[in-house]
């Protein structure tokens, strides 16, 4: 009996340092702060995505995307409502990856170390979701949003940690 007490009091400390501070217990989501911060994992547009940050979209030029292992950067593109923005993708990781947005017909795959263009409308208003159609369940998900809509942060909420690790390219990562 001594013995489980013990080792019950040692994982005391040890279970007090897991969890993430922005979720409750009745799963409900915040918003994360600022919005423009990374990590973590958001809702963009109602899909649960990997935090990589918000950028304005460039009015004139290309504005580039990553596409990495698994997450956009940046995960949420603001704009002026119904702006055309040329996205300059960059496959950076090491599994093939899509630019899904299936709102406006586009699904552009990229090999590991390839680039590609597209070109896609931010909404009249709210947020629309784009995502990889191979690693969209390992939360590698972004949004288009117009500019100063929810609270600027793009409509992302902050959920905490992703669940599912399975996907293409890496069999249960």
């Amino acid at each position: 009996m001594l013995i489980v007490a013990v080792l019950a009091l040692g994982l005391v400390p040890l279970l007090a340092g897991c969890g993430s501070s922005s979720s409750s217990s009745d799963n409900t989501t915040t918003e994360s702060s600022g919005g423009e911060g990374e990590g973590g994992t958001t809702t963009v547009g109602g899909l649960k995505a990997n935090n990589h940050g918000t950028k304005a979209a460039e009015s004139s030029g290309k504005t580039e995307v990553e596409l990495d292992d698994f997450y956009f950067e940046p995960t949420v593109l603001e704009g002026k409502a119904g702006q055309k923005v040329e996205l300059e993708l960059k496959n950076e990781g090491n599994v093939e990856h899509s630019f899904t947005l299936e709102s406006q017909g586009i699904d552009k795959d990229l090999e590991p170390g390839d680039e590609g263009e597209v070109t896609v409308t931010i909404p009249k208003s709210g947020v629309i979701s784009f995502f990889c159609k191979y690693h969209k369940s390992q939360g590698m998900a972004g949004a288009l949003a117009v500019t100063g809509q929810s609270g600027g942060t793009g409509g992302m909420t902050d959920t905490g940690t992703t669940e599912d690790n399975s996907g293409k390219g890496y069999g249960g990562y």
